[in-house]
């Protein structure tokens, strides 16, 4: 269905630029009218014409319309170009047809550059760009010459023209509009798009418990077919079965689900406290608003780009998610590759579904948790406006992309294929989440420069204090309750499967948590000043239960001990030399936590994994029991998401500052970015006493009172 939105909104895109219902009025007394031919009229709608060509070649590799249909696309497209267009000559102005008109006044002169005529707009308006091919210039040009004078002067480059936007400010509130009523229209027709099971009464299936096994040997379908002829009370009573399951597993990924949204409050608590009260406001509504700016992009794009196929290779312990069956791969070496998915738009095109929900809700607020890691390392200076746009950014194009390849049946998650281990594995998202996120932050940090004050004249650091370490490490005590929901909870599941190993999961999770933070307090109390320092403490915690969320799953409790004081000790060392060696200013070692500990718990999945878990037949080892090809298949993975996102996200952090703003000016930085970016304190001033007739009564302000 949202392919054929798309399609629709394609050529109704076409037609505005025929005519509008309501269209504009011309204004002055007729001069002339010039009709368009049909290579004029082309080179109007070339940009339509390829973007038609894009949308044909998506379909002839994801075969979403039949030959007979494209033709007839074609053939639209064709006859839509071959509607009359004309060019209307006035006193006051131009225009064409009856889509836009432009006064004499607005420009300054005319330039040919072939069949492109350019008119050059004068401060404040934009330009105006029309096509006459060349054998009619010497007909038409004349029209044009009566008003304005010929120029050679060249229209600087677009990029160049975005510095100063005069134009699009002006344009910005009906733009904003139309967008608005754009995303409205999908969001309506999104709701049509109804699913294999909404109601949630069919999704339970006794052909669902194959490939579920409750002591490792996996029920097989020749199971059900005997028992379905001998033993047909068994075989109804697998319905109930596979009906409780899911229940439970259902019920199990809702609630860790729940737990992990919440960590969004213990981030919020650890960047405000390690930022500056002046800055406290700002710090604490970005965590706030990623939550909501991200599950929007998440919804409109990001979960269809990154589990629009996962239905292809199935998840059991949801009822297998069946309707989620498009993605786009490429076959090399006979095997399928894939690359992205594209079923899953807005949840609709079939995703209105039980199961297809409870995936929608447990993994967007994983997406959220990867989407607030860059606020801390940008905080302090970082443009609202550029905040928000980074926010759907990175829950569209960054997080899902990369957790296709890992989770969503792409292409890491097959390298099994080629002898390398079981493929790229990740089983709560060190990598996924925690790297990607950290190596996004990485490029933010770099692109958006240091705070001011941070590096003296000869390269020296200078330390900025966070103001409040109660908040601080308020909030590593959130995020660790809520790092019981992420590394359980991506079991999806508490029934069969091997899914009781929840327990072990969690045992992993509290204790490389605490491991890491002894191994940061020894660190420092060991180094550096010689005392312990607070701050360390907290980010030690959460670089040890980041560096364990990958192998969670598969290592004993004596190999997160060990993974998680390794993070420790990571967690200082480069955070040093992320400040004094490569000059980056990260407020609260975000990049060190999860960027850095991320990447190392991607490798010691390669090295600790012990095979003794068993998830439906998913057995895992690494270099220390026996398969060396794990090993590689993390570093594949681990080299791909630091060169992908650390790439895509410079790209848009530098794109960005070229053209708009993407970091607050000194002076507001040097007041704080609460009243200038937002409007309001983070820490209000106390109210003056006050008496009810309005005089103050001095006494109870702390002054002395008088004798009366």
């Amino acid at each position: 269905m949202s392919v054929w939105l798309l399609i629709g909104c394609f050529f109704i895109l076409m037609l505005v630029r025929i005519g509008l219902p309501f269209g504009v009025k011309t204004q002055g007394k007729a001069v002339q009218s010039v009709a368009l031919t049909f290579r004029e009229r082309m080179l109007m709608h070339r940009f339509n014409m390829y973007t038609l060509g894009i949308l044909l070649l998506l379909s002839a590799i994801g075969g979403w319309f039949s030959t007979p249909v494209e033709i007839a696309f074609i053939l639209l497209a064709l006859a839509i170009v071959n509607l009359p267009m004309s060019y209307h000559f006035t006193l006051e102005g131009v225009a064409c047809n009856n889509v836009t008109f432009r006064k004499w006044n607005e420009f300054k002169s005319v330039h040919v550059r072939g069949s492109r005529i350019t008119l050059m707009p004068r401060n404040g308006f934009a330009p105006q760009r029309l096509f006459v091919s060349i054998a009619r210039q010497e007909e038409v040009m004349p029209l044009f010459q009566r008003f304005l004078p010929l120029s050679e002067e060249v229209l600087p480059p677009w990029y160049k023209r975005l510095q100063t936007p005069s134009w699009l400010r002006k344009r910005l509130p009906a733009i904003l509009l139309g967008t608005l009523l754009l995303m409205g229209t999908l969001f309506i027709m999104s709701a049509c798009g109804e699913g294999p099971d909404p109601s949630g009464l069919t999704t339970a299936n006794q052909k669902n418990l194959t490939g579920v096994s409750a002591n490792g040997t996996p029920m097989t379908q020749a199971d059900l077919d005997k028992a379905k002829t001998s033993e047909p009370f068994a075989y109804n009573l697998a319905l109930m079965v596979d009906e409780n399951r899911l229940g439970i597993n259902y019920t199990w990924t809702l609630v860790t689900g729940y737990l992990v949204m919440f960590m969004q409050a213990g981030f919020a608590l650890v960047e405000t406290g390690l930022c500056r009260a002046k800055n406290a406001g700002h710090t604490m509504a970005m965590n706030f608003m990623v939550y909501g700016l991200g599950m929007l992009g998440y919804f409109i794009a990001g979960f269809a780009f990154q589990f629009g196929g996962i239905g292809l290779v199935g998840v059991p312990n949801l009822g297998g998610l069946g309707a989620l069956t498009n993605e786009l791969s490429v076959n090399i070496g006979g095997h399928n590759w894939g690359l992205i998915g594209y079923k899953g738009f807005f949840l609709s095109d079939g995703t209105y579904d039980v199961g297809v929900a409870v995936m929608f809700l447990f993994q967007m607020v994983f997406m959220d948790t990867t989407a607030t890691i860059p606020t801390g390392a940008m905080a302090e200076r970082w443009k609202w406006s550029a905040f928000c746009v980074y926010a759907l950014f990175v829950s569209t194009l960054v997080y899902p992309v990369f957790g296709n390849w890992a989770w969503g049946g792409g292409w890491l998650s097959q390298l099994g294929n080629i002898g390398l281990g079981k493929g790229y594995i990740d089983f709560a998202g060190s990598g996924v989440v925690h790297a990607v996120g950290g190596w996004c932050a990485l490029a933010g940090a770099i692109v958006i420069g240091p705070r001011l004050g941070k590096f003296n004249r000869d390269g020296s650091a200078n330390t900025i204090p966070g103001h409040n370490m109660v908040l601080a490490l308020t909030g590593c005590f959130i995020l660790a309750f809520g790092w019981f929901g992420f590394n359980p909870g991506s079991t999806l599941g508490a029934a069969a499967n091997g899914n009781l190993r929840i327990g072990l999961v969690a045992v992993d999770t509290m204790l490389a948590g605490a491991f890491g933070s002894i191994a940061s307090m020894i660190y420092t109390w060991v180094t550096g000043a010689k005392k312990p320092d607070i701050g360390m403490m907290g980010n030690g915690l959460l670089a040890g239960l980041v560096a364990i969320t990958a192998p969670s799953g598969y290592v004993s409790p004596l190999a997160a001990c060990i993974i998680g004081a390794v993070a420790g000790v990571n967690v200082v060392f480069f955070a040093g030399v992320i400040e004094k060696v490569f000059k980056i200013d990260d407020p609260v070692g975000a990049i060190a936590v999860h960027g850095v500990n991320g990447c190392w718990g991607q490798l010691s999945v390669g090295l600790f994994a012990d095979g003794l878990a068993n998830y439906g037949g998913l057995q895992v080892k690494g270099l220390f029991f026996g398969d060396p090809g794990q090993l590689v298949a993390q570093i594949i993975g681990a080299v791909v998401c630091f060169v992908y996102v650390f790439g895509i996200s410079w790209i848009f952090f530098t794109l960005y500052k070229r053209f708009f703003a993407l970091r607050v000016s000194a002076e507001t930085e040097l007041q704080g970015l609460d009243i200038p970016e937002m409007g309001s304190l983070g820490y209000n001033p106390d109210a003056e006493f006050y008496t009810p007739d309005g005089t103050p009564d001095i006494s109870l302000a702390g002054g002395v009172g008088g004798s009366e």
